[in-house]
């Protein structure tokens, strides 16, 4: 078997994770080590610049390995680094973390034989990066080297396509807008209105409220008028509404994000939980079943040092009384 094969043997039994899994997160590590600026040896420098020096040193030296503790690899790679390993694998980011710690030594030590840190990946890892066996080297393989050559000149600008297909992912991905807001609420509001178009009749109300607070109500700046975006989500809120069991009363919350003046901020999520109270009433709901209540900026639901945050700050919330 090969030392990478038994690598992703060994993570596989360690982790109790399968072996596809521990096969595609050796790839994800691989590619890392591949897209690095100076290879293998910039990927190092990585764990050198948080401290970890002599532990470097001692791969490179032979040494027994210790497994790297998740928050070092998390301090070495990034946050999103690993979460993107973990969207690519299908694990947790904490799996992540602690699978990767217990890798990197020894395929460090796979990859830098004696030592030596090669200035490109050798054959054996790069098949890992399309998941392909290895096509050559080791008492094992199989076919005439003219075979084998003509294997690899098909595999190389196979690794290029991809290689440019995911400079690019990259590029989009810094390149992409940081937050579409008019997205945000068109696809809330599309779930929000199948939701409780799927209700049945008799339905429990817990769940008519959990459709309702599946919507984004985003008011203009200072403004307390009904947004046309949320129009057609509150003309079928109200349809729902009408059918609820007997007695029940729901509570239309507003909230704001912290920018401006608590107290604004408090008289200006009251006018806008009212706006919609009022808008329900008109498309006949009883007023009875409805109530206003302003909360300011007292119950954010995210940080509001972001846009982001203050867009998800900003809103209405419905609750059962």
């Amino acid at each position: 078997m090969s030392t990478m094969g038994r690598l992703v043997n060994e993570v596989e039994s360690q982790f109790g994770m399968s072996h596809v899994k521990a096969g595609s997160l050796l790839s994800s590590v691989l590619r890392l080590v591949q897209e690095q600026n100076g290879g293998l040896s910039g990927f190092l420098d990585r764990f050198r610049r948080i401290g970890l020096s002599d532990m470097v040193s001692g791969w490179l030296r032979g040494a027994p390995t210790t497994p790297i503790s998740p928050e070092n690899v998390q301090n070495a790679l990034g946050t999103q680094t690993v979460n993107t390993i973990a969207s690519r694998t299908g694990l947790s980011f904490a799996t992540v973390a602690s699978a990767l710690g217990f890798m990197l030594p020894k395929l460090v030590q796979n990859l830098a034989p004696g030592g030596k840190i090669p200035s490109r990946l050798p054959s054996e890892a790069m098949s890992y990066l399309t998941g392909i066996p290895a096509l050559v080297t080791g008492s094992h393989s199989t076919g005439t080297f003219a075979e084998r050559a003509r294997l690899g000149r098909m595999l190389w600008p196979l690794l290029a396509l991809v290689g440019a297909l995911l400079l690019f992912m990259l590029w989009s991905r810094n390149t992409s807008t940081s937050f579409n807001v008019e997205e945000q609420i068109r696809i809330a509001s599309e779930k929000a209105t199948a939701a409780l178009a799927s209700l049945k009749p008799g339905f429990a109300v817990p769940d008519m409220v959990n459709a309702l607070n599946l919507a984004i109500i985003n008011f203009n700046p200072g403004s307390a008028q009904v947004p046309d975006s949320s129009t057609g989500f509150l003309n079928k809120a109200a349809e729902v509404i009408k059918m609820a069991p007997t007695g029940t009363i729901i509570e239309i919350g507003g909230h704001t994000d912290n920018t401006g003046d608590p107290a604004a901020n408090l008289s200006l999520s009251q006018q806008r939980a009212e706006a919609v109270r009022n808008y329900l009433v008109q498309r006949g709901v009883q007023a009875s079943q409805l109530t206003a209540k302003g909360y300011g900026d007292s119950r954010p639901v995210e940080g509001n040092n972001t846009d982001e945050g203050r867009f998800h700050n900003r809103r209405i919330e419905f609750k059962a009384l």
